[in-house]
């Protein structure tokens, strides 16, 4: 971690960031079975303008209700739990940027999270397996709010490392700021989140670790794919070492590398779907 940038700083930043996930996460818990909470979920859009916004691009008839908290309750009631859950969760995300730096990573983080979630949807049609694609898609939601903390809290020094080179956008070299993984990892921790997800926060770059499970290397795997994909739609740098590639990853996770880069394009045409994403999350 960079020497002018303390641990004691980081800790006091941490403790200071909102609580929108662990509020969603504690939502979604009991959403499936109380009406009540499918009231207070619709107040809850209805005071937090990052997700009325959202909503109201997903439902364009809710600005025109004369009735706000009704028509919101009527959306929420209609939107399965799992939906639900994934556009609450997705728009904590985003309710925590702060400035253009932050934006472009949450952006990558959005894209990357719908992205994980078509890949394994795209495996299990492939080798019939039976992946929960969801669980993938909140997996690479969150795994690098440590890098979107960094982003926020010391944008000029995360645009120094990653415009160094102005033909090029490289987001390889964040570390140099703060230890990206170690940063999620504590926020993950603060959310409250389970423990799956700040053991992915902390451990997602480690590929090949020996002591991983096979389920845990095969969901870094899913992640890693993602984020090399999202990166490649937003023309960004894809990271390359000697021992890693994208190719490798497609590889670990039961895909061949036309599976990903068709010659339709990226995952088919996801680069169309994405772009509608991005617009009803005011990320485009």
């Amino acid at each position: 971690m960079n020497e002018s940038i303390t641990l004691g700083q980081i800790e006091k930043l941490i403790n200071g960031m909102p609580d929108y996930p662990r509020e969603i996460n504690e939502i979604s818990r009991i959403i499936r079975s109380d009406v009540s909470v499918i009231e207070r979920t619709a107040q809850y859009i209805l005071n937090n303008k990052v997700f009325y916004d959202v909503f109201s691009n997903f439902n364009p008839d809710l600005s025109e209700s004369l009735d706000k908290t009704a028509k919101l309750t009527e959306v929420v009631s209609r939107l399965d739990p799992t939906s639900l859950r994934n556009i609450l969760f997705t728009c904590s995300v985003i309710s925590l940027q702060t400035n253009d730096v932050s934006k472009m990573f949450v952006k990558k983080i959005v894209m990357s999270s719908y992205i994980c979630r078509d890949i394994i949807e795209k495996v299990n049609f492939y080798r019939k397996s039976g992946h929960n694609a969801e669980n993938f898609f909140l997996y690479a939601l969150f795994h690098d709010i440590g890098e979107l903390f960094t982003a926020i809290h010391f944008p000029k020094e995360v645009a120094g490392e990653i415009y160094k080179d102005k033909d090029h956008t490289d987001l390889s070299n964040i570390n140099n700021i703060t230890a990206h993984n170690e940063i999620g990892y504590m926020l993950a921790k603060k959310w409250r989140l389970p423990s799956i997800f700040s053991y992915i926060c902390l451990n997602h770059n480690k590929l090949e670790y020996r002591k991983f499970t096979a389920d845990f290397i095969y969901i870094i795997n899913s992640i890693a794919v993602s984020d090399a994909v999202a990166l490649e739609l937003l023309d960004f740098e894809i990271p390359y070492t000697n021992t890693w590639d994208v190719g490798h990853s497609i590889y670990k996770i039961g895909l061949r590398e036309e599976d990903i880069y068709t010659e339709a394009g990226v995952i088919g045409q996801a680069e169309k779907k994405i772009a509608k994403i991005l617009t009803l999350f005011n990320l485009n």
